[in-house]
């Protein structure tokens, strides 16, 4: 018998009411007993339990698969050691001959009853399929830093030597018009003298039209040198008010916020170009994110942020996405997103780690059930529904998006309403899984029907025997099948003697070379053992001492045939047979036919769970 398990997991559909079909049933069944009796007069066992089979098979498929109140006394029966043997009748296995137990048909489907008792003491908790918004949540990790179109520098446009230092530190806060430091400077000073000279020609030329305008003229250009060594128009008219040029002009901030370079220090001499400070705007900062390939479906430009800082508790920032890069980072895999914040009393500062929330509701309605209470096998999503009075039944589903609050998004299996295992279910989908397992095997051929595969071993390692190794090999095996054949039939008579024969056999066999291969009876130390068993064989008085003994001799005899190959002269297959349960698993030897198992004898005669055949000798797969 094999464990081959056949047919449909397709849940009992109705039996129709009484009519011709069940005329034809009765027919079937009479016809089934009426063989099996003929079959067993005449002596065909086998014949008459495949035949009877056959017409149970159609029996069954003629009733159908639901069990109604008609067809409920329709019974299954099975072997608890052999568990994939299952019959519609009682009687005894077919591979052990152990008497069958009965199968309970409550669990030929894969829905679940369980006592409420039980239910509770496993702990199975149960919660509803609702419907609401699905909110998609992610959380990250971000650095705060500068937003970068707020920051600026502070150059100089002249040559020239600062000899006084208004902000002389890193960090120092500035408005719009703060003085910054006062420049000496030669051309700055010949543009203030410029200035007033053109200032007072202009006043002198004011009565003359011409001479006027050619004065407004110049002293219009000389002011816009001024400007654009950027001295103030406050400045300007201070030096108009002084008439006199100042030896240091005080070169006052453009912009307002904090100082994050300084270049500069009192005395020093500068160049045109040359940055004396960089100062930043912190009303609004920059957070940078970063963000798996897998989240980006999730964020878009707009959304909203929420922030976090672990050192000031209980405090939330608000703010938005406003850039998310166009290139990924290939080493991390990541994506950077920038979101941009307001900092109007300064308590966030560049350099500091954030957390950050963001939240997008992807639709305001849809299908929810706890994460809970999805199973996920890696190839399907399975939830078990609560149907009431301690029942449950297995669903397959669709998920989708998981959102924040541990629910889940069903696709597809599960109604709002509908009550969901949200706790125990593993213990209830190994019963599942176990009551799905029984239906598929009572729904295609019985086992009685199934036939052991037999598979070939490897060829034999030697191509060819000399003629008195064969008549050698056939006698060891001659012997050999009458000792099984004895045990078999749970008897010891005439085992002494076939053993006799046997190492007889075996002594004949070593005094023979093989050709090509001088070393081979050294390289092959089961003949040894073989020797060794037989001769323990010939003294033994009880079967359970001699049922040891053949299980040794068997393990070395089968190794020798495999590399020497069963003489094409014997004339017979011979099939090398596993027993699972002798000693954990034993192997004998016998031709082709009924299986014979020599350690239980006619307890379990047909006690086998798999089936070779020795090879011929030089014969190729």
């Amino acid at each position: 018998m094999t464990r081959n398990e056949v047919g449909s997991t397709d849940r009992p559909s109705p039996t129709p009411p009484p009519g011709a079909r069940w005329k034809l049933i009765l027919t079937l069944v009479i016809a089934a007993v009426v063989i099996f009796f003929i079959g067993a007069l005449i002596g065909g066992g086998s014949g008459v339990a495949a035949t009877s089979a056959r017409l149970w098979s159609m029996v069954t498929f003629a009733v159908g698969d639901e069990t109604t109140a008609d067809s409920a006394v329709l019974k299954y029966y099975t072997c608890g050691m052999h568990p994939w043997v299952i019959l519609p009748e009682p009687g005894t296995c077919p591979i052990c001959r152990m008497d069958l137990i009965q199968l309970d048909t409550d669990k030929f489907t894969g829905e679940i009853t369980i006592d409420p008792v039980i239910t509770q003491n496993i702990g199975v908790r149960i919660e509803p399929v609702v419907s609401g918004p699905l909110v998609k949540t992610i959380r990250t990790v971000g650095t705060v830093e500068y937003d970068e179109t707020t920051i600026r520098d502070i150059s100089i446009k002249v040559s020239g030597w600062i000899e006084k230092l208004h902000v002389d530190f890193l960090g120092a806060k500035v408005a719009e018009g703060d003085p910054l430091f006062d420049l000496y400077s030669r051309d700055l000073f010949s543009a203030q003298e410029e200035y007033l000279l053109s200032y007072r020609i202009k006043g002198q030329t004011d009565s003359v039209a011409d001479a006027a305008t050619g004065a407004g003229d110049l002293l219009d250009a000389a002011r816009t040198r001024l400007e654009f060594y950027d001295v103030t128009p406050q400045q300007i008219q201070e030096l108009q008010a002084n008439d006199r040029p100042a030896k240091a002009m005080t070169i006052v901030s453009p912009h307002r916020g904090v100082v994050i370079a300084k270049h500069a220090n009192e005395g020093m001499y500068v160049d045109p170009g040359m940055q004396i400070y960089r100062i930043a705007d912190l009303s609004t900062v920059w957070v940078m994110v970063t963000l798996y390939e897998y989240q980006l479906p999730f964020v878009e430009v707009g959304q909203q942020a929420v922030m976090t800082l672990p050192y000031i508790p209980g405090r939330t920032f608000q703010g938005r996405v406003i850039y998310i890069y166009p290139y990924l980072e290939t080493t991390t895999r990541q994506i950077k997103v920038r979101l941009e914040f307001a900092n109007p009393v300064g308590l966030l500062k560049p350099g500091m780690y954030a957390n950050v929330e963001l939240k997008n509701t992807l639709a305001e309605e849809r299908t929810l059930v706890p994460r809970a209470a999805v199973i996920d096998t890696g190839k399907r999503q399975v939830v078990f529904a609560s149907l009431g009075g301690g029942k449950f039944e297995p669903r397959n589903v669709r998920v989708g998006v998981e959102t924040d609050d541990g629910m889940i998004e069903i696709l597809d299996g599960l109604q709002p309403g509908e009550m969901v295992v949200t706790s125990g279910q593993f213990l209830l989908d190994s019963e599942a899984n176990m009551r799905e397992a029984l239906a598929k095997m009572i729904r295609g051929d019985l086992a009685s029907e199934q036939e052991a595969a037999v598979t070939t071993t490897r060829p034999s390692e030697l191509a060819a025997l000399p003629a008195d190794a064969e008549q050698a090999i056939g006698t060891i095996l001659e012997a050999y099948l009458a000792i099984v054949n004895t045990l078999a039939g749970d008897s010891i008579r005439d085992i002494p003697l076939n053993s006799r024969e046997l190492a007889a056999g075996v002594d004949r066999l070593l005094e023979i070379d093989i050709p090509g291969d001088a070393h081979f009876w050294h390289t092959h130390d089961e003949v040894a053992t073989l020797r060794r068993m037989a001769i323990e064989l010939t003294s033994v008085s009880e079967i359970k001492q001699a049922r040891l003994a053949i299980a040794d001799l068997s393990e070395a005899l089968a190794t020798l045939i495999k590399a020497t190959g069963v003489p094409s002269s014997f004339g017979r297959e011979v099939h090398v047979l596993h027993c699972p349960m002798y000693r954990g698993g034993s192997i004998w030897l016998q031709p082709k036919g009924e299986p014979r198992n020599p350690f239980y004898g006619s307890m379990m005669l047909a006690c086998f769970d798999e089936r070779r055949v020795l090879p011929v000798t030089g014969q190729q797969e």
